[in-house]
């Protein structure tokens, strides 16, 4: 259990992508349940009626694994909560230095960027590759200006860094917030990727996904707001990337 942004859903996909777990809605079809032992992740358990007949069904049955931003109204072996979700400071610290490539002026910024995060991984990530993209000397000042936020942080977060991508980097994004999970030979295929040489921010390797990566799913609807595709330009898309 964790609150927004903490990083529960990224997670729990990219879990279930590599195969190893399957996601489960309820209500569900009983050809949906695995036979094979593989844990069921159910993600926004605080939906769940408790005392509804396809809970009970499950439960004891199959194993599970539930996610959710409010107290899980069900009784459970292992409970993992914020505090074990977030970061440490000297997490976050690691995190930025990696970003930055400069460990002398991560270690006078992680403290704020804990601080204004929370140690939240998905709004450290977000913030970390925001700063990177920014002047040395403007970061701090940047950063500073996050406790002014009116609103989700990671929404801002999101729309501040699609703003500091290179328009290569920014129209790649674009169109595959639209897509699942495409490897290079994909994106080379319907153009996507043409003139980058390395993955941007926002895109992140899927798990064993075998070179595949994706937009992580709770930052794709931010994704399609700030920068959205034409109905013909979406269209189009689809239908090339189903045609393959």
């Amino acid at each position: 259990m964790a609150g927004s942004g903490a990083g529960k859903s990224t997670l729990l996909q990219q879990w279930v992508q590599t195969g190893a777990a399957v996601f489960l809605g309820l209500p569900y079809k009983d050809e949906e349940l695995p036979v094979d032992g593989r844990p069921v992740v159910i993600d926004g358990v605080e939906r769940v009626d408790p005392d509804g007949a396809q809970w009970r069904r499950l439960v004891g049955v199959v194993p599970l694994v539930l996610s959710g931003r409010e107290p899980i109204p069900v009784a459970a072996v292992d409970r993992l909560g914020a505090g074990h979700l977030g970061f440490a400071e000297d997490e976050t610290y690691q995190v930025l230095a990696a970003a930055l490539a400069d460990a002398a002026g991560a270690d006078g910024l992680a403290p704020d960027l804990h601080l204004l995060t929370g140690g939240w991984p998905a709004l450290v990530g977000l913030a970390a590759a925001w700063l990177a993209r920014l002047p040395a000397a403007e970061r701090g000042a940047s950063l500073r200006q996050l406790a002014r936020v009116d609103g989700p942080l990671r929404e801002h977060l999101v729309g501040a860094l699609l703003q500091v991508l290179h328009h290569e980097e920014r129209e790649f994004v674009r169109r595959l917030a639209y897509l699942p999970a495409v490897d290079a030979a994909t994106a080379g295929a319907l153009g996507l990727a043409e003139e980058l040489g390395a993955l941007p921010p926002l895109v992140v390797p899927v798990i064993g996904g075998d070179g595949s990566y994706a937009v992580p799913e709770p930052l794709r609807e931010t994704i399609q707001q700030r920068l959205p595709l034409t109905d013909r330009e979406r269209r189009a898309l689809l239908e090339a990337f189903q045609g393959m």
